[in-house]
């Protein structure tokens, strides 16, 4: 995905309120070892590729951000929206590099759900873990982690320990066997 980006040079937030009035959305860009750069990019340009974007994708979506004739990687690490209309206000870009790792929230996805054993007989579904923090290079980064619950059955439940990690994929928690779902009892 690639995004066209100003330098903004206003700190004010007047400055801030004319670009947004504008249709476009603040941003800063942090780098390790770099000074923050605040830039702000076309509204219309970023909600076309959130539209494009299966939910829960934006965290684990690379962007090459493009400013005249320089380019870089980067994901987004925050967002803000309006509180009244949920419009897009500000974004936080983590610039990243091939070879240093990332730290990235990656979306966990349950299939079968309609299919599941112990919801046929009576049980409640429950996802407890939606997201799952991992370390890895940018380029062993997966989209997202699949849970197929459809022979799970009634105090069944799958942890995270239980989840196939890609080589190079490291998760971030205190307890490998932290549960991500689970099939209750009524």
């Amino acid at each position: 995905m690639e995004l066209t980006i100003f330098k903004r040079t206003g700190k004010k937030q007047s400055d801030l309120n004319k670009i947004r009035w504008e249709k476009n959305i603040p941003a800063i860009v942090y780098s390790s070892g770099m000074p923050n750069e605040n830039i702000y990019i076309s509204g219309a340009e970023f909600n076309k590729i959130l539209r494009e974007l299966k939910e829960g994708e934006l965290s684990t979506t690379i962007f090459t951000l493009k400013d005249g004739n320089k380019t870089f990687k980067a994901i987004v690490k925050g967002i803000e929206y309006n509180k009244t209309d949920y419009a897009v206000i500000h974004l936080d870009f983590m610039r990243i590099f091939d070879d240093k790792q990332v730290v990235v929230r990656i979306p966990v996805n349950c299939i079968g759900v309609n299919e599941c054993k112990g919801l046929k007989l009576g049980g409640i579904f429950r996802q407890i873990l939606r997201g799952l923090k991992v370390k890895c290079l940018p380029k062993d980064m997966p989209k997202e982690f699949v849970i197929d619950v459809t022979d799970m059955e009634i105090t069944h439940s799958r942890a995270v320990n239980d989840l196939a990690m890609p080589k190079g994929v490291s998760p971030i928690l205190r307890n490998p066997k932290e549960v991500i779902v689970v099939i209750g009892k009524r």
